[in-house]
C-alpha cells in the first residue's frame, strides 16, 4: 500500500508519466534489483560486476552512451546473463537528469512488479577548476559541480526513489576518509567568495555525504530501510589518480562497496561508517544534530515538491 500511495504520489509531484520502455521475459527468474551510480568504470563498474555476479539484476548508470553499452556487456559477462545488465542514461549534475534516472528505475521496477532493493550512490567528482552547473530548468540557478554531483544528486535521487524503496531496501553512499572534520563556511558552500580548491570542496562533500547517511538513515528506520556509508578504500580510479597519484589497489580488487551492499552481517543495520569493512566513526559533524539539520534545509529546497515525501515519512 505504501509503494502504490508514494509511486502516485511522486509521479503528480514531478509531473511525468512512466511509460515502459523495455520488457523482461516472464520465464525469467525474478531477481533483486540493484541501482549503481557511476557504474561504467572503477569503483562503480567492479561493484556492478560483483552485484551480477551475486544474482542483482543491475541498472548501469553513465552519461556516455558508449562507455554505458561496454559497461553493461562486463556486467552480463560478470553475471552470466543478458538481463542483469539494464543501462541508464542520465547526467545527475542536474536535478532534470536525477528525475530521468529516477524515471528509468521505476520503469524497471514496474515491469517486473517488483521494488528497488539496492541503492548505492556511488558517482562522484573530483573537479580541478571550479565549475558550476545550471541545476534546474532555472538556468540562473547553479551549483558548484562538485556539490552537484556528490551531494545533491544522492539526496535527489533517494528522494525521487522513495515510492520503490520498501523494508529490507538497503542505500549505501560512498562517502571517503578524506571527509572534512567540520563544515566552517556554511554561508559559502558553492565558493561564491572564498577561493575554490578542489580538495576543500570534495572534503565537504564527503563529509556532508557522511552526514546525509546518518539523518536519511535516522528518517527511514520507521521503515526498515538501512543506510550506511563507506569509504571505498584506496584504489587507483581516476579520480585518485588526478587528485593524488597511483597510491591505491588495481579497481578490480576494490570490493567493499559489494560488501557493504550485500552482507548479511550488516542486515537490519543502520546508519554505520566503514573503513576497511569495520564500522568506525565519520566525522562528529556527521551526528551532530544542528549540523544535519542545516544539511537538510539547504538540501531539501532544491528538489521541491519531491522532498514533500518526507513529510509523509516522519
Amino acid at each position: 500500500f505504501f509503494l502504490s500511495r508514494q509511486l502516485s504520489l511522486l509521479l503528480f509531484l514531478i509531473g511525468t508519466t512512466i511509460t515502459p520502455v523495455f520488457t523482461f521475459s516472464t520465464t525469467m527468474t525474478p531477481t533483486k534489483i540493484a541501482l549503481v551510480t557511476g557504474s561504467t568504470d572503477g569503483i562503480g563498474l567492479t561493484t556492478a560486476k560483483a552485484l551480477a555476479s551475486s544474482g542483482y539484476r543491475v541498472i548501469v548508470h553513465g552519461r556516455d552512451p558508449d562507455r554505458v553499452t561496454k559497461a553493461c556487456a562486463n556486467v552480463r559477462a560478470a553475471g552470466g546473463s543478458f538481463a542483469c545488465a539494464i543501462p541508464a542514461l542520465a547526467d545527475i549534475s542536474t536535478l532534470p537528469g536525477c528525475k530521468s534516472l529516477a524515471e528509468t528505475v521505476t520503469t524497471v521496477c514496474l515491469a517486473q512488479s517488483s521494488h528497488l532493493d539496492l541503492l548505492v550512490h556511488n558517482a562522484g567528482v573530483f573537479v580541478e577548476r571550479k565549475e558550476t552547473v545550471p541545476w534546474d530548468n532555472d538556468a540562473s540557478h547553479t551549483l558548484e559541480r562538485t556539490f552537484a554531483v556528490n551531494v545533491a544528486a544522492p539526496f535527489a535521487i533517494t528522494s525521487l526513489l522513495l515510492p520503490v524503496l520498501i523494508a529490507g531496501s538497503r542505500i549505501i553512499i560512498v562517502s571517503s576518509i578524506s571527509q572534512a572534520s567540520a563544515i566552517n563556511y556554511w554561508e559559502d558552500l558553492q565558493f561564491q567568495k572564498r577561493p575554490y580548491s578542489k580538495y576543500q570542496s570534495y572534503a565537504e562533500s564527503k563529509l556532508f555525504d557522511a552526514m546525509l547517511c546518518m539523518e536519511i538513515a535516522e528518517r527511514l528506520k520507521v521503515l526498515s530501510i538501512t543506510v550506511n556509508c563507506l569509504d571505498p578504500g584506496t584504489v587507483n580510479t581516476k579520480m585518485l589518480l588526478a587528485g593524488w597519484g597511483a597510491c591505491g589497489i588495481h579497481v578490480d580488487k576494490a570490493l567493499d562497496v559489494a560488501w557493504v551492499s550485500t552482507s548479511s552481517h550488516l542486515e537490519g543495520k543502520s546508519g554505520l561508517y566503514f573503513v576497511g569493512r569495520k564500522a568506525t566513526k565519520a566525522s562528529w559533524s556527521a551526528y551532530d544534530l544542528n549540523e544535519r539539520k542545516k544539511l537538510w534545509e539547504i538540501l531539501c529546497p532544491l528538489v521541491s515538491p519531491v522532498s514533500k515525501l518526507w513529510e509523509s515519512i516522519m
